[in-house]
């Protein structure tokens, strides 16, 4: 069975991105000195579905790289019925479809389903109980202001930490575990 999992970056104040959506202090991040890249390769090897919203979708197109997400299919969530798709193995998602096909997903599919953003379908997805694992990469930055990490109107959730790792460069990774009621 498919967990629903988030991977996502925050700076230390709780943001995800600046209020107009821009993300160059995540991107002027430098790798660690290991050469590693904060375990996205793990995560995109262990993920067979990709789950985002349309802005989402919008500034990664804007990227000018090469689709980053090659042989897995992507599902935008929009409510714009005009939205050009510009990416292999991509499709629309209407917004009122996305609880079920999560649900759907899940059972039916083997690997993971990554949800990328944006912060609306991150609260959606947690008001809504089924995100399973948080994959938190905290960035040494303070944005002041700007789109939340989670939003002030999602539902109560406890979640058991199963890994913590520090880098060189100040960043830190988090991998909780939605705790399950026994």
């Amino acid at each position: 069975m498919a967990q629903l999992v988030l991977y996502i970056a925050s700076s230390i104040d709780g943001y995800i991105a600046a209020s107009d959506g821009n993300l160059d202090w995540l991107t002027s991040t430098p790798a660690p000195s290991n050469g590693g890249d904060y375990g996205y390769s793990d995560v995109l090897n262990s993920i067979g579905t990709i789950l985002m919203g349309r802005s989402t979708y919008q500034s990664i197109l804007q990227f000018g790289i090469e689709w980053p997400y090659q042989n897995k299919s992507t599902y935008v969530v929009t409510r714009q019925s005009t939205l050009s798709i510009q990416s292999p193995e991509t499709f629309i998602l209407k917004g009122e479809e996305v609880a079920s096909f999560i649900l759907d997903a899940k059972n039916r599919m083997n690997q993971d389903i990554w949800l990328v953003g944006g912060g609306q379908l991150v609260a959606s997805c947690l008001e809504w109980g089924l995100i399973d694992k948080l994959l938190l990469t905290i960035i040494p930055k303070t944005l002041g202001s700007g789109i939340p990490l989670f939003p002030s109107n999602h539902s109560f959730t406890e979640w058991d930490l199963h890994d913590c790792q520090s880098f060189d460069s100040g960043v830190v990774s988090l991998v909780y575990q939605k705790k399950i009621d026994v």
